[in-house]
């Protein structure tokens, strides 16, 4: 009786959104973004946090692109490590990898990037602490011309950061 009082008094007594947003309420921990990634439910969501809000406030600057590791992987001439969101592509090493198919992404991805100056839009950190973005040259996204070309796939369990890969 005491604990269905109590359920009662904090269901009442809390609220369970603030400014039409609506909490979230789970258990499990949250990676240094403050996200959580809820894989009984297949749910990804992130917390406010500043550093989330820090990697927006930089979107939509130019940035230089160095050169790409691999198809869906670039580091900036600033160092910054960018994973290209939305996308996958081969692996070129490790048990998954298809080296052919994975140098032909990481040629064409560099011959359209490498050395030039693109806009960033930043969405999320992963958890090799890569920045998760999409890029842009001329208001044209290089993701979808990945895709487009063949070289990449749609990563269909992060689509949902890309309106175009819906």
């Amino acid at each position: 009786m005491k604990l269905l009082l109590l359920s009662l008094v904090i269901s009442i007594s809390f609220p369970n959104s603030v400014n039409g947003e609506e909490f979230i309420v789970h258990g499990g921990r949250l990676n240094g973004e403050g996200c959580h990634n809820d894989k009984k439910n297949d749910n990804y969501h992130c917390h406010r946090s500043t550093r989330k809000e820090n990697l927006n406030s930089n979107n939509g600057k130019n940035i230089n692109i160095e050169s790409c590791y691999d198809g869906d992987t670039c580091t900036s001439k600033q160092g910054e490590k960018i994973r290209l969101a939305c996308i996958d592509t081969p692996e070129l090493r490790g048990a998954k990898a298809d080296p052919v198919p994975a140098k032909e992404a990481r040629d064409y991805l560099n011959s359209l990037i490498a050395g030039k100056d693109v806009d960033i839009r930043r969405i999320t950190k992963d958890r090799y602490d890569r920045t998760v973005a999409e890029l842009s040259i001329n208001g044209t996204n290089i993701q979808q011309i990945m895709v487009k070309r063949g070289y990449a796939q749609i990563y269909t369990k992060y689509a949902y950061q890309c309106p175009w890969a819906k």
